[in-house]
């Protein structure tokens, strides 16, 4: 019994692959953003927080 994959024509994985690169990219870029708006958080001066040591 042939699966999934192999049922599907070369066109078709390729469209898949398309697929997937383009839904991974944009998880990335919304990761990098998430991570870049932290660091930027984390990177305020200590004078912003009311004196405290910068700990949570």
């Amino acid at each position: 019994m042939l699966s999934e994959w192999e049922k599907m024509s070369v066109e078709e994985l390729f469209e898949l692959h398309q697929l997937m690169q383009s839904v991974l990219r944009e998880k990335l870029i919304a990761k990098q953003k998430l991570l870049e708006d932290r660091l930027r958080q984390l990177n305020q001066s200590p004078d912003s927080d009311g004196g405290k040591d910068g700990r949570p």
